[in-house]
């Protein structure tokens, strides 16, 4: 093959590979905490602070999960803490010093109101795969390839950079109670040349100088929150309003954010903590029962903790010896800091090199500006020369030298991000970081911590207690309660004594070191990679529902689960709990329990819900959940949506529209939701149904095929047109000719 097919066949090569990547996500969704994440290194969605963000489809951190609402007749996406997050990179190449020769990528978290596009500018994707490692499979037997060592649920992607580093994003996830509020990342940043994601050629080999990557999150606890309040989710007059503030955990080098109140003076709105629901009669409706996660809409602690950090490749800094210097960052040594610029032995700078809190506006012309440029450490570093307690976290001496937290803009709070470096890489090159989203229920009440609300009404504080949710709550002048969570307790999505944001990241060190952390953490200690040996209990069953002829819902699952075998197994199985919900998120009503062993005729675990206020088109959610002899319980991922119906008929008869007439919005409720269903009844498994126009115009015919009693129409003409008022016809046939017809009404 001569030189010219060669160079034609790579290019159609290359063409090829750029062409056929595309821009894909997958979801989180094993445990409570359920997050969208993206083979361009984007989490959640694209950085939006503007009106587009008002809506999703796809979880943002959501917690708790299947949060989607529908209250006083309006239609929430539900409790999403994140407008956006992602990694950045930048470097020099050696011999090309200073910002103007500077390279990027913004591998998500990069916008303002809207996104800016990282994919095929940034970031080229390279593949996404998603690892389902669950102990029991979706036909309810044993998973013979089950791995006890490894999360749940993995979800691996990696993208090529302009910079010519690859990096590929390993997260995890865990259904336990005492592990399902987080997600742990691992990161591995490999500097091997591909600048466009393309295999077939290698595009720069030179050496980097100043490598700098920074993780950044974008927290606003929560949509559901600030919609019920300011009927918006933006930055711009809903989130920038000092209604949250950014907190700094050093013992667990923690960020979160907390809604600390609802309006622009904390002093006359101190009760407003956590966004209590605004309708009165609504709150104490929520509070008692637990209905959309109780009487607190705003009650979360989203963060995310650094589990580990690289300190391999660190540039050597060196102020006296310019040939010994790898580094610009010097410059800043010289002019800024004098001797509180303190270098480890080595001549490496104390990591992190920044640690920030700041507005929502993330464009790029901003963040290249500031944010990962080794000519300005924009956050500071702590120092022995300060008079407030205490000196530096906890008095701890090594704090000395790095970053410190910008607790002045605390205030700000929509965007946290953390900075290493600068590393000095060749071509080969490998680096490592790990780090846990984390959400709570709060913070650890009192625990006095960097931030919150600092420069409120002018008044900068460096340390401050974390409020506590068992506050006053006071609506319209009117109070409600002294003591919310006396009164009132968690919704039972807290699922376990693991409650607030400070022991969702106690449990993430757990399961990325396999022990209790000492603290306070110091990651740069920690291992390269997590361990992953965590106590599991027995795993909740795979569940079947089905309609019973008498109009019942009737429950089954195998008896898998008391084979299950782990090494680090809670407890034997001693029984099973079933549960039900009108929403998913719960709240869940424990209907019974059975004990292990006690299986029907047919080796089959058998529940029959009888309850006649569950009403026929009805939707409900069900769970069965595995408990062990020490009371230790899975979560609920049997969990299932079921519509209750009748087992069809055997003979066609009379056939029944409900309702008649239709008035408005009068269909059936489900979860919470009024929608337009209408129903018709006394179907058998296999028939027609048609429906015409009072003029005799057939405007819809549908195909019933299922043991089924009834059908829903949701009256829309099989052009895709809403039905307007009037008087409708059916007539219903079977395959052997049978038939009946009847008239319904429409007023809207």
């Amino acid at each position: 093959m001569n030189n010219k097919i060669k160079t034609v066949l790579l290019l159609l090569v290359s063409y090829t590979f750029i062409n056929g990547q595309i821009r894909e996500y997958k979801i989180h969704d094993r445990g409570m905490l359920h997050e969208t994440v993206f083979n361009t290194g984007e989490i959640g969605r694209g950085w939006t602070t503007g009106e587009s963000g008002n809506v999703t489809n796809v979880p943002l951190m959501e917690w708790p999960s299947r949060s989607k609402a529908f209250v006083e007749g309006i239609e929430y996406s539900g409790q999403h803490n994140l407008l956006g997050a992602g990694v950045y990179i930048a470097a020099n190449v050696k011999g090309n010093p200073g910002k103007i020769n500077r390279k990027y990528a913004f591998c998500g978290g990069v916008g303002a109101g809207t996104p800016e596009v990282t994919f095929g500018r940034w970031s080229f994707p390279l593949y996404m795969e998603e690892i389902e490692n669950f102990p029991i499979l979706a036909d309810g037997t044993l998973n013979t390839n089950y791995n006890p060592n490894e999360a749940e649920e993995i979800i691996i992607a990696s993208w090529a950079t302009p910079i010519g580093i690859t990096v590929t994003r390993t997260s995890r996830a865990w259904s336990y109670p005492d592990y399902d509020d987080m997600i742990i990342y691992e990161y591995e940043f490999v500097y091997n040349g591909d600048t466009d994601g393309n295999p077939a050629t290698l595009e720069v080999d030179s050496s980097l100088t100043d490598a700098m990557f920074l993780f950044n999150y974008g927290f606003a606890p929560s949509m559901y929150g600030y919609q019920r309040i300011y009927q918006e989710w933006k930055y711009e007059g809903g989130i920038y309003r000092g209604d949250q503030h950014g907190y700094w955990d050093a013992d667990y080098w923690l960020s979160f954010n907390l809604t600390t109140h609802t309006g622009a003076d904390d002093f006359v709105t101190q009760y407003l903590q956590a966004k209590p629901e605004p309708n009165r009669d609504l709150f104490l409706r929520n509070s008692q029962t637990g209905l959309f996660g109780g009487g607190l809409n705003s009650p979360q602690a989203p963060g995310y903790c650094m589990l580990y950090y690289d300190t391999n490749h660190l540039a050597i800094v060196d102020p006296v010896d310019e040939n010994n210097n790898e580094s610009e960052a010097v410059k800043i040594l010289r002019t800024s800091y004098g001797e509180y610029f303190e270098l480890d032995e080595n001549k490496h700078i104390k990591q992190p090199w920044s640690n920030k809190v700041s507005t929502g506006n993330t464009n790029s012309a901003k963040m290249k500006d500031w944010s990962i440029n080794p000519d300005s450490r924009w956050s500071g570093v702590y120092s022995d020369g300060s008079t407030t307690w205490p000196i530096v976290p906890h008095n701890d001496s090594r704090w000395y030298g790095r970053a410190a937290f910008n607790y002045r803009q605390s205030i700000d709070a929509g965007q946290k991000h953390i900075v290493f470096g600068p590393y000095s890489l060749n071509i080969g090159d490998t680096l490592r970081y790990a780090y846990a989203e984390v959400v709570g229920y709060g913070g650890q009440a009192g625990k006095k911590v960097e931030g919150g609300p600092s420069g409120q009404n002018g008044v900068l504080v460096q340390w401050n207690p974390i409020q506590s949710w068992d506050k006053k709550v006071i609506i319209n002048g009117e109070t409600l309660t002294e003591h919310y969570l006396t009164d009132f307790g968690y919704p039972d999505y807290v699922n376990s004594k693991v409650k607030n944001v400070q022991q969702v990241a106690n449990k993430a060190f757990k399961a990325y070191l396999g022990k209790e952390p000492d603290l306070p953490v110091w990651p740069e200690n920690n291992p390269r990679k997590g361990s992953y040996k965590i106590p599991v209990p027995p795993p909740a069953p795979i569940i079947t529902l089905e309609n019973t002829d008498d109009g019942n819902v009737q429950l089954n699952w195998g008896r898998a689960v008391e084979d299950f075998k782990h090494p680090l197994l809670t407890g034997a199985l001693d029984k099973f709990k079933i549960y039900k919900s009108v929403a998913g998120m719960g709240p869940w009503d424990l209907l019974d329990s059975i004990a292990v062993g006690q299986v029907d005729n047919n080796d089959k675990y058998v529940y029959l819900d009888a309850d006649q206020n569950f009403k026929i088109g009805e939707k409900r959610f069900y769970a069965v959940t595995s408990v062990d002899v020490n009371g230790n319980e899975s979560g609920k991922t049997s969990l299932k949506s079921f519509s209750k119906n009748i087992g069809a008929a055997d003979k066609l008869g009379d056939v029944h529209v409900v309702p008649n007439p239709f008035l408005g919005k009068s269909g059936f409720v489900g979860s919470g939701e009024v929608d337009n269903q209408i129903g018709f009844y006394g179907l058998t498994e296999k028939c027609t149904i048609r429906i015409f126009s009072y003029s005799g115009h057939l405007i819809e015919t549908i195909n019933h095929d299922a043991p089924l009693y009834t059908t829903a129409w949701f009256q829309v003409t099989r052009n895709g047109q809403d039905i307007a008022s009037g008087i409708y016809f059916y007539v219903v046939t079977t395959p052997d000719g049978q038939q009946s017809n009847g008239k319904f009404v429409i007023i809207k």
